[in-house]
């Protein structure tokens, strides 16, 4: 079985990281970059069907739509940033339509460093901190690895559809305009997105549409009717509904917890 992450598909200047102890990872994918770098104990990991562990003080890369899982070694401790094209558009340039022959990359010492300092223990790190961290990393990678044209077919339409919805998730879609607008046979995407998704349409639809509703939210700036439009939901009362039924309170109950 295979997950989407949505909330590491927006576009934008996203950008998060966590610390891991014990937290294993099914097989899932995103658009958005993710490197993560072991800081204690080892991490088994599975990319794109290469596998291999990750051990301390190394660092290892997912690119857009790259199906990854994680299964870290007992008392490991690990470090994951997932950041948008966006913060990195070169690089994001140079990737597109390839994959690298090896996940793990070598970083030179300073790179290990600034990036220790700057990213990986603060906080907060400000906008160009953060991008030339980033940068950093990247082109160790590119100097360690080796990119290769990528496989297409399911894995092109796989990337299609989620691009599709992540452009177009706040307007009234269906699998029908997909299949269309991407000049596919309606039940071929059909067949092919239950499979691979293992969920309704409008279930991967609507995760989408949280995640925008969410950042709406926490702006603290618009009318909970205005927040459902803009989403893509088509009344507020399907907006509480789905709401409720992935975070267990309603829009207004998460609005106010969040400005407390």
């Amino acid at each position: 079985m295979i997950f989407h992450q949505p909330f590491n598909s927006l576009s934008g200047n996203k950008y998060n990281a966590c610390f891991y102890t014990k937290q294993n990872f099914e097989f899932h994918f995103h658009k958005n970059i993710e490197i993560i770098y072991v800081l204690e104990g080892a991490i088994n990991c599975n990319i794109n069907s290469r596998s291999g562990t990750l051990k301390k003080g190394e660092f290892g890369i997912c690119l857009p739509y790259d199906i990854h899982s994680y299964t870290p070694k007992p008392d490991s401790r690990y470090w994951v940033a997932v950041f948008s094209e966006d913060q990195v558009h070169a690089f994001g340039k140079l990737i597109k339509g390839k994959e690298g022959k090896a996940f793990k990359f070598c970083c030179s010492e300073s790179v290990k460093n600034y990036v220790s300092e700057n990213l990986i223990n603060s906080q907060d790190p400000s906008l160009f901190t953060l991008k030339s961290g980033l940068y950093a990393l990247c082109g160790e990678y590119l100097e360690s690895v080796e990119l290769v044209e990528k496989n297409t077919g399911k894995m092109q339409m796989m990337a299609e559809i989620t691009e599709f919805i992540s452009n177009h998730h706040s307007e009234n879609i269906g699998l029908s305009d997909i299949a269309g607008l991407l000049g596919y046979d309606y039940h071929y995407v059909s067949r092919y997105f239950h499979n691979t998704f293992n969920m309704p349409f409008k279930d991967f639809l609507n995760s989408y549409r949280l995640e925008t509703a969410l950042e709406l939210l926490e702006a603290g700036d618009k009318k909970l009717l205005d927040i459902a439009y803009e989403s893509g939901f088509q009344s507020v009362r399907t907006f509480n509904s789905c709401f409720r039924k992935h975070f267990g309170m309603s829009p207004s109950e998460y609005k106010k917890s969040y400005s407390i």
